[in-house]
């Protein structure tokens, strides 16, 4: 899967203000989006943490008299090497207090903080698993519910979680002082600011594992791997390339958190005959060249069993028939591809006395002006280079 980096916005934008807003403009800009998309007011949403960022260095940025006539003139790139402070880990009450022009936005989330969420880990989404299914053209033709094995991690059954040998417990974490949490004073332009960020020793868990006291059987991980049943509902008309997403299907969130999704790549084996454009199938049907000339009848084979069709006397090479709504169903509707079934006249490389008699009766029969046209301007050519 291919991911596209977005384009960085342009921080007038991101503020919803205009390139003549005075510094009050953009402060009260601020204080409603900050109010709208700060991670404390939105704790369920994944987005919100890095909406906020950047909302914060937008108006970093703007409020700043002089940094905001280096982006007028240059844009983005006039602020290369500039540092801007990283605020996803501030709660409300660490980064607006002390700062005056803030005060009123303090106060308009009732006095919430953060330090108790920060005092903790918050919660994390689970990792989403991707896997390869293969599947048979036919299976990819009608679709069918199927059973996949998915990689899992669950509790450790000797230790529960614990992470220790039985017996043994955990130490309190020498880097955090068992809180968790690092906390960091810088000043910047927006006053003295408490950044609170999780220990990255114990993942804000506040324990270490003793030296020698790892439970042997998850070697001190809490979890062990195995495998999981799931059964996918694979819609009839997928596609190589195509990805089936069984939502809640991944990893196990942590801390509460919502679990990853299950994502199946499809790939699809080809047919022996047909072939596969988009929704609709293509078959190349050979003739023998008396069928050409006479005209038939013929069973032709189709993903929902045999069709008759008529050929008309004199068909060629390249003639395509086709038949409406016999292609592959289109995923996640009531429409139907169609069959292209593609004639092409095959001719033996050795023919008898007896046939080769009849075949130059027949060409006698039917003179070049019938083939090319009397009026035409290669028969006349023709015509023209026997006389010399």
């Amino acid at each position: 899967m291919i991911i596209l980096s977005q384009k960085k916005r342009d921080y007038y934008e991101v503020l919803g203000i205009s390139k003549s807003a005075d510094l009050k403009e953009i402060k009260k800009a601020f204080r409603s989006l900050a109010r709208k998309y700060h991670p404390d007011m939105k704790p369920d949403d994944p987005n919100a943490e890095e909406k906020f960022k950047e909302i914060a260095e937008a108006f970093e940025v703007l409020s700043d008299s002089e940094k905001r006539a280096r982006y007028d003139q240059f844009g983005h790139s006039g602020l290369n090497g500039a540092s801007f402070h990283d605020f996803s880990g501030m709660g409300l009450d660490d980064l607006f207090s002390g700062l005056g022009i803030f005060e009123d936005l303090f106060s308009a989330f009732g006095g919430r903080g953060s330090r108790s969420r920060s005092s903790r880990p918050r919660a994390r989404r689970g990792q989403d698993v991707r896997l390869n299914l293969d599947l048979s053209f036919d299976e990819a033709v009608h679709g069918l519910k199927k059973k996949i094995k998915v990689p899992n991690w669950a509790q450790c059954p000797t230790c529960h979680g614990s992470r220790v040998k039985p017996g043994k417990s955990l130490d309190e974490c020498g880097y955090c002082q068992g809180t968790g949490e690092l906390r960091q004073v810088q000043r910047s332009a927006f006053g003295q600011i408490v950044n609170i960020t999780t220990c990255p020793r114990c993942n804000g868990e506040g324990k270490s594992l003793p030296r020698g006291a790892a439970c042997e059987v998850c070697d001190g991980l809490g979890k062990v791997k195995q495998f999981r049943t799931v059964e996918a509902d694979i819609p009839a008309g997928v596609d190589s390339g195509m990805h089936v997403v069984l939502r809640g299907e991944g990893r196990p969130g942590e801390l509460g958190g919502p679990s990853g999704d299950l994502l199946l790549a499809i790939n699809v084996a080809s047919h022996p005959f047909f072939q596969r454009n988009g929704s609709d199938i293509l078959l190349e049907y050979p003739i023998s060249y008396t069928d050409a000339i006479l005209g038939t009848k013929l069973i032709v084979p189709t993903i929902d069993g045999n069709e008759t069709i008529s050929i008309k006397p004199g068909t060629e090479s390249g003639y395509i028939h086709t038949l409406r709504n016999k292609g592959f169903p289109i995923p996640n509707s009531n429409r139907r591809g169609d069959m292209h079934v593609g004639f092409y006249v095959r001719f033996p490389k050795k023919i008898d006395k007896l046939s080769k008699k009849y075949l130059e009766e027949l060409k006698e029969k039917h003179e070049e002006s019938e083939i090319f046209g009397k009026n035409g301007e290669l028969y006349k050519a023709i015509q023209a280079i026997r006389k010399t």
